[in-house]
């Protein structure tokens, strides 16, 4: 398997500072048929603060969305000095019915309130490409900051007195067992820098050493936010297309590689397009 060096001319920052928001996927399960249908409703109304750098969703799955079940186990802590993988047959031992129920995987999402733990701790893997002879594959190793969590002690605190509330299940994924971090926000790796020895795009957001071409997802996150990252991309994606100049105008953006200054938003013209426009933009109403 053979690693792949950067494209030519883009920074060897790619895949750096992948961030996964520190998180953790935890919920509480409940196996009798009757009380509420989890799955109705928007899929996030509400969060709170265990403490202040841990931010948990309570998150539905909509109806017939089964499939993740497939991950979940029960929780095991992971505190003391036995591996969790250790203290699984304990577990199982003390909730004999819940064992036997685990692989049912009918009306889950009916059943279920996932917990979607996320932290503003900094850390960070680094992703890259490989090939092999059956094809490209991704690679992650720990990156800049410290470790991502594998168990987050106030989130489990929280997530067994939810279970309490609810007669459920509390529970996490076959991977925390193993002490492998799991995450719903896989973010960053494209992250904004003043040099390509920095970062992949420039403040406007334009990628060094490929004129024209822009990232504007999620990619480019920089941080591990601790909320739902959708109004951050989405806020970092209207500022850098503010800054875009109105067509046939000089860009206002210094060049790609000079010191950072701050650019004030170009407002839109006319929406009547010039007439030596392309014909696609001609044809927008």
């Amino acid at each position: 398997m053979k690693a792949v060096g950067p494209l030519p001319g883009l920074s060897g920052r790619l895949g750096a500072l992948t961030r996964t928001n520190s998180e953790a996927i935890l919920g509480v399960e409940r196996f009798r048929s009757r009380g509420d249908d989890h799955s109705r409703g928007l899929a996030i109304t509400s969060s709170f603060h265990p403490d202040d750098q841990t931010h948990i969703e309570p998150t539905r799955y909509g109806p017939g969305s089964n499939a993740m079940g497939a991950l979940r186990t029960i929780l095991a802590g992971g505190d003391g000095r036995v591996p969790r993988w250790a203290k699984f047959p304990g577990l199982l031992a003390t909730r004999p019915r819940d064992a036997g129920r685990l692989p049912n995987l009918r009306n889950w999402s009916r059943r279920t309130v996932i917990a979607l733990v996320m932290r503003t701790r900094d850390n960070s893997v680094t992703v890259t490409a490989r090939r092999s002879p059956f094809g490209w594959t991704m690679r992650s190793r720990p990156g800049h900051g410290e470790p991502s969590p594998a168990w987050i002690p106030a989130a489990h605190r929280a997530v067994r007195l939810l279970a309490e509330e609810l007669g459920g299940m509390p529970g996490g994924t076959w991977l925390d067992l193993f002490n492998i971090p799991a995450t719903a926000h896989f973010i960053g790796g494209c992250a904004i820098g003043d040099s390509p020895a920095s970062g992949v795009i420039d403040p406007c957001h334009r990628v060094y050493g490929h004129e024209g071409l822009h990232i504007v997802d999620g990619s480019a996150i920089s941080a591990n936010l601790g909320v739902n990252p959708s109004l951050t991309i989405t806020a970092q994606a209207e500022r850098a297309m503010s800054l875009w100049p109105d067509y046939g105008d000089p860009d206002p953006r210094p060049p790609t590689g000079t010191p950072y200054r701050r650019v004030a938003p170009v407002p839109p013209e006319n929406p009547a397009v010039p007439a030596g426009a392309p014909a696609a933009l001609r044809a927008v109403p």
